[in-house]
């Protein structure tokens, strides 16, 4: 199966740089210790994409020989990559029996170390894609690479073909004049992240926490998904396994993953029941002085309030003590420069509630109190979702705060509240849709979340 991959990847490679006009398209690669599968008919550049996957000990790469006519003037290697589970890769020349690789991080977006014979840079196009690109004389190259690194300053290690894989497409060597396959700025790379939204997912169970497999399997989701958040629910590592909470969170964010640990119950909403939940808040921020180096991204609150017994009657007493609450895990997570994200219905912008002689809607209170919110905007249709978040994304604006926009995917009545009758691809659809018009209008837009993953998982397509 190996050999046709890399057969079916070497022919396709052929055909895609065949319809390039500029100088000197690559007319083949020679895969080494790497396999590659189809994974789309439109990349960054418009081009059929790869998921190519390193297996083995030793280095990973797809190599160019240079025929001796096109060993002369500057040149321009690149191409376009995509992080789907290893963020490292690098460009390669040989000269002279030596090769020369400069390193690129697929999750930040930035030049990692790089030879004194290329001029390196590295571009964001969006979608998670990058293009990287050399410079560099050609005078005695006789090889090209493109690589899959361990990290950087590493090109050589033991291969998980599962786990170690970027997307690929484009590979390119030109004259350094033909301008329109350069960079418009190759000295710095672009490591903007202001345009990168959220794609955030809710998990209710510590099992990928505490299960090596079953945190594969979420990693793989995720990345399959192109996530870029967990919603963790952390109560039980926090309490019980500070080790195993660390492992997974390094394990995600070198995959380009945050972490949020999120706690959850109704009744903690409750002042009786406020030290419940400041008792974890506290086990988290001891967890993120005890392992700096698998810092989470920030506490994550899911009381719903509105679910307790006295809701119906006694709403305002309730609320008020939800936002004292709020304000409190904000102050304990403030000290180590945790921020706090809570979860809030769409609809509590419907009513007010009066706090030190001031009436307002508790959404305002809620945003307020907190360093970010998910809205649980939980609708089926692009319209009705951007429509019934308007109030919550202008006064976030107004606030100068962040709203993730969070979708159903449990099979609950009512049906308009959940995407289980639409199917997941309907459901991706109408996200990219949503992604795309809300920054437009508001500034507090940060992106969208699912809820949740085993729900999505077992979504029909």
């Amino acid at each position: 199966m190996r050999t046709i991959f890399c057969k079916s990847f070497f022919l396709a490679i052929i055909f895609l740089l065949s319809n390039i006009v500029i100088a000197e398209p690559l007319s083949g690669l020679t895969p080494f210790q790497i396999e590659s599968v189809i994974a789309g008919e439109s990349g960054p550049n418009g081009d059929r994409y790869y998921s190519v996957r390193a297996f083995n000990k030793g280095g990973h790469d797809l190599i160019y020989d240079v025929p001796a006519a096109q060993r002369t003037g500057n040149k321009v290697l690149s191409a376009y990559f995509k992080d789907t589970g290893r963020r490292w890769v690098y460009l390669a020349t040989r000269k002279s029996g030596v090769i020369h690789r400069s390193y690129f991080d697929l999750l930040n977006g930035s030049l990692g170390a790089s030879s004194a014979e290329h001029n390196a840079a590295i571009t964001q196009i969006g979608g998670g894609w990058y293009r990287v690109n050399i410079r560099y004389s050609a005078i005695n190259v006789t090889s090209v690479h493109f690589g899959i690194a361990q990290g950087n300053s590493a090109p050589y290690f033991n291969a998980q073909a599962s786990i170690d894989r970027v997307f690929f497409s484009s590979p390119h060597i030109t004259d350094s004049t033909a301008g329109s396959h350069l960079n418009a700025s190759t000295s710095q790379p672009s490591t903007s992240s202001s345009n990168v939204s959220q794609k955030g997912l809710w998990v209710w169970r510590a099992d990928p926490v505490l299960d090596v497999q079953k945190r594969t399997e979420l990693l793989t989701f995720m990345l399959n998904k192109e996530l870029n958040t967990a919603y963790i629910d952390a109560r039980i590592p926090v309490l019980y396994n500070h080790y195993m909470l660390s492992e997974f969170i390094r394990t995600f964010q070198s995959r380009g993953i945050a972490v949020e640990l999120m706690f959850g119950k109704p009744e903690w909403a409750l002042r009786d029941n406020h030290h419940e939940v400041l008792d974890l808040v506290d086990q988290a921020v001891e967890y993120t002085r005890r392992y700096p180096d698998a810092k989470p991204t920030a506490i994550h609150l899911d009381i719903e309030a509105h679910l307790v017994s006295q809701w119906q009657n006694q709403r305002a007493w309730v609320a008020n003590q939800l936002v004292d609450l709020i304000t409190l895990v904000k102050g304990r997570a403030a000290d180590v420069a945790l921020q706090l994200v809570v979860d809030m219905p769409v609809w509590w912008d419907s009513f007010n509630v009066s706090r030190s002689g001031v009436s307002r809607p508790l959404h305002q209170w809620v945003i307020d109190a907190s360093d970010r919110v998910a809205l649980m905007d939980y609708r089926d249709t692009e319209q009705r979702i951007v429509n019934d978040a308007d109030a919550e994304l202008r006064y976030a604006t107004a606030r100068n705060k962040k709203v993730v926009v969070g979708v159903e995917t449990m099979c609950i009545p009512p049906e308009l509240i959940t995407f289980c009758e639409e199917g997941s691809t309907n459901m991706e659809s109408i996200l990219r849709s949503v992604d795309s018009q809300l920054p437009q209008n508001h500034s507090s837009y940060l992106g969208y979340a699912v809820h949740h993953y085993q729900a999505y998982k077992d979504l029909r397509r």
